[in-house]
């Protein structure tokens, strides 16, 4: 196996970098302060990135990481600030802390199905972050990992979810809509403090609120977990209407040319009539 040396390329002029295909690891600060590196070819059989690997490649605009690549260490690309878009593959199991610290240009996340765990501060200060998609399996957050990621909107998190840490969204002005799990266990302290757009969000009553983990002005309503459990089936049963419901003309559309001949799916046809105002007696009082 080839192993690059730690610091071995703090060249300040590097613009791009061809890795050996037996390359397995990318030792420790071995591109740290490379601030005109501006694109990196990640070869097949690369498993993990040091810590300090890219940190301050502030020209970086994106990467994909292959799929062999199970961990990234430590602000492995802290403050990468050109930095829009990380592809990560589906058996990264971990992702070190601080590892996208100040990233201000990362629009969005969707992270891989088998991580398990966001370590400290992995996405502070990540000002344009506007989406972040959670996979199933993650059980925790750490603590300031998205802290300060004034652009976030929407968080929805997964069922196996069962901790959040201190100040993990703290600053995050522009929240306003959280989705809890029923089997929440812990909310650390100040974890949505300054979270000015977040109104209102439901906990389960089982679960531990830290100090100060919201604003006072957010009202937060406390339920079981059998009754939040209730309550997310009602949504996917709404969500799904109203899916049909935007759905629906594309099949009227389809039926009409399938069944022109027949008449009954035309513009006046009695079948069309028919479901229409079935549709509309079934479902419009969760759209008005």
């Amino acid at each position: 196996m080839t192993h690059l040396p730690d610091l071995a390329f703090q060249r300040a002029s590097l613009v791009s970098v061809a890795f050996p295909r037996s390359l397995a690891s990318i030792g420790e600060g071995a591109f740290h302060g490379c601030s005109s590196l501006v694109s990196i070819a990640l070869p097949a059989g690369l498993t993990s990135i040091g810590s300090h690997a890219f940190a301050s490649c502030s020209a970086l605009v994106s990467v994909t990481l292959p799929a062999t690549l199970t961990s990234i260490g430590e602000q492995a690309f802290y403050r990468c600030l050109s930095l829009t878009s990380v592809t990560f593959p589906a058996g990264l199991t971990s992702i070190g802390e601080q590892a996208f610290y100040g990233c201000s240009s990362l629009g969005s996340v969707s992270l891989p199905a088998n991580l398990t765990s966001i370590e400290d501060c992995a996405f502070s200060d990540c000002s344009s972050l506007v989406s972040v998609t959670l996979p199933a399996s993650l059980t925790s957050i750490g603590s300031h990992a998205f802290w300060d990621c004034s652009a976030l909107t929407r968080v929805t998190f997964a069922a196996s979810l069962t901790s959040i840490g201190d100040e993990a969204f703290y600053l995050c002005s522009a929240l306003s809509s959280v989705t809890f799990p029923a089997g929440l266990t812990t909310i650390g302290s100040h974890a949505f403090y300054l979270c000015s757009s977040l109104t209102r969000v439901t906990v389960p009553d089982t679960a531990t609120i830290g100090a100060h983990a919201f604003l006072p002005a957010t009202t937060v309503l406390r339920l079981s977990p059998a009754s939040m459990r209730d309550l997310q089936r009602w949504y996917e049963a709404v969500d799904g209407a109203l899916a049909y419901k935007r759905c629906r003309p594309l099949l009227y559309g389809w039926l009409e040319r399938a069944q022109t001949r027949l008449g009954s799916y035309g513009p006046d046809g009695a079948a069309r009539q028919r479901d229409l105002e079935e549709f509309e007696g079934d479902f419009a009082p969760l759209v008005e």
